[in-house]
């Protein structure tokens, strides 16, 4: 009940098919949303008091000269105004709160949705990703629950404020009835031109944050290589970009905004006029002008919100299309079954990535074998080993099967934990170093840890702190503790990519010798240009050959500048 319900609120608020990635997200949300909609409309109901009793205070005490009257009024006043204010504390609190628990549902999922996002997707960069997660996600919330309470408490104050205005004089009521639709009628005009200088601003934020993002990734390349002014110049640009369109969306929103702000002060000037004849004829009490001035202001906030929600669901819809993109259900790479039992055989069919640069490759490996996938730098030895973890997108017709399980059918988590790749460029986290591993073996004791760490020939405390990226290890630091993570995973097939290219070549020879070692049965491949790692005693060698039929393109083939760039340095 609770999701059909969400569904259809999320129907109203963005039009077209419900998203159930949203829905997921909405349905917990609703229950305090209900209570914040009772506690708006008690607000809104109090909110109609203090008008009315100015007009009392004035028509029946001023007026009237009743000094009783008066101090009777003002105390009522002076009690409805400190009812008000608490309510309005105690609504803001619990706004707060439910609206920053809905923002942490959506940035939840969101976050799940773009760690599991497949490799077949269109890639997005980490800025883009960013921009989505915090400028989209806070987008989507405020629009499916800020405007949503707003509008509903607009329409409490609204229907409120116009029964009173009835009440005082039906003939000056109408007045601010009558411009709402052209205030309409504007906004409808308006509304597409919202949304595509929406779309242009939030696309220049992506751009911006991925800027920002790899500079400060790279900022020890910048550095060695003296580029950060370089790199801070590349970002004026950019940022006088988003600053233009960024005045330009404003002065659209205030010209926008302007039409309705006119619209309500010709509707406040009419009814000064109109009551000011009515009160000279004698027909009306000043009392009731100032009431009726009072509950006409109450009006013009809600209209104003109601007539802008129109306006503000185009720049929603904006932030929702990108949304769609990164929690698309399409998009997620989970699901599959488990490897069937098995030791680790291998086997590949016309196997190639799709930015591989060989022929394709039919190969069987068999359990326990140590194997060497050899060939020049860049062809794809990289690629072809991580079609077995479903990390590399493979070409059209290769196939790649684990244990005689076809991989592509496979959960992915459960295959990556059989298939362990450690690469030469590895990611280490802030921390310690025992959580860094326990992203392998979550809750692993120290005793494991120190094993694992052993294994490597690392003389490290788990509990010893690692930087951002950790940038206070040397390399081959880094690299033996991403070994030592890998390590720990219940692998059946190992992949040693490079990884201890920045390891001597003693050190090299004892940990890949231990390796070999502690899991004879395993079936280890080895990636390796050159070092220790060529030297094993191999059970099986794959030589890559350049493919036969290269793919053209301007400069040569990728392979090709590959090596005149190497031959040039």
């Amino acid at each position: 009940m609770r999701n059909r319900t969400a569904a259809l609120l999320i129907r109203a608020l963005f039009g077209g098919a419900p998203r159930p990635w949203l829905v997921a997200v909405m349905a917990p949300a609703l229950p305090g949303l209900g209570l914040l909609l009772v506690t708006s409309l008690a607000a809104a109901l109090l909110g109609l008091v203090p008008p009315w009793l100015s007009k009392l205070l004035i028509d029946r005490g001023l007026i009237g000269q009743d000094w009783d009257a008066v101090r009777h009024y003002v105390l009522l006043t002076l009690l409805a105004g400190t009812v008000i204010l608490a309510g309005s504390v105690a609504n803001s609190l619990l706004h707060l709160h439910f609206s920053a628990r809905m923002l942490t549902a959506l940035r939840q999922r969101l976050f799940d949705a773009a760690l599991h996002r497949r490799i077949e997707r269109p890639p997005l960069t980490v800025g883009e990703v960013m921009s989505r997660l915090d400028g989209d996600s806070a987008e989507i919330q405020r629009f499916a629950f800020d405007t949503l309470l707003a509008a509903v408490s607009s329409v409490f104050r609204l229907v409120g404020g116009a029964a009173m205005l009835f009440l005082l004089d039906w003939r000056l009521a109408l007045v601010p009835l009558l411009a709402a639709p052209l205030n309409l009628a504007f906004l409808s005009w308006a509304r597409p031109r919202t949304r595509s200088r929406a779309d242009e601003l939030r696309a220049t934020r992506g751009e911006l944050a991925a800027y920002m993002t790899e500079s400060l990734v790279a900022l020890p390349t910048l550095r060695v290589l003296a580029g950060q002014q370089a790199r801070a110049e590349g970002f004026a640009p950019l940022q006088s970009r988003q600053v233009a369109l960024l005045m330009r969306q404003r002065r659209w929103a205030e010209l926008v905004n302007l039409v309705p702000q006119f619209s309500a002060a010709l509707v406040r000037a009419a009814v000064l006029l109109g009551g000011a004849w009515l009160i000279i004829r004698g027909d009306w009490q000043i009392g009731s002008l100032i009431a009726f001035l009072g509950y006409l202001g109450m009006m013009v906030g809600p209209i104003q919100n109601l007539l802008g929600l129109y306006h503000a669901q185009a720049v929603a819809q904006v932030a929702l299309a990108r949304l769609d993109d990164l929690a698309d259900a399409g998009a997620d790479e989970r699901g599959g079954r488990s490897p069937g039992p098995g030791q680790g055989a291998l086997q590949l069919v016309r196997a190639r990535a799709v930015n591989g640069w060989h022929d394709p490759v039919d190969l069987k490996i068999a359990p326990g074998s140590l194997v060497l996938i050899d060939g020049p730098s860049g062809i794809g030895k990289s690629s072809l080993a991580g079609l077995f973890a479903r990390i590399a997108l493979p070409a059209p017709g290769a196939q790649a099967f684990l244990d005689g399980c076809d991989i592509q059918q496979l959960d992915p988590a459960t295959l990556r934990r059989n298939v362990a790749i450690v690469p030469q460029a590895v990611a280490l986290f802030r921390g310690t170093v025992a959580q860094n591993l326990w992203l392998a073996m979550p809750g692993a004791s120290d005793a494991v840890i120190r094993d694992a760490l052993d294994l490597v020939g690392l003389e490290t405390e788990a509990d010893m702190r690692i930087d951002e990226a950790g940038r206070n290890l040397s390399g081959g630091q880094r690299q033996r503790i991403a070994l030592a993570r890998a390590l720990l995973l219940p692998f059946r097939v190992l992949v040693l990519d490079e990884c201890l290219s920045e390891v001597d070549a003693p050190t090299t020879r004892r940990i890949l010798a231990a390796i070999r070692a502690r899991f004879p049965d395993r079936t280890i491949i080895v990636i390796a240009h050159a070092g220790p790692a060529r030297e094993l005693a191999f059970d099986q060698v794959v030589a890559l050959a350049p493919a036969r039929v290269l793919r053209s393109a301007p400069g040569g083939t990728p392979h090709q500048r590959e090596k005149a760039r190497e031959n040039a340095v």
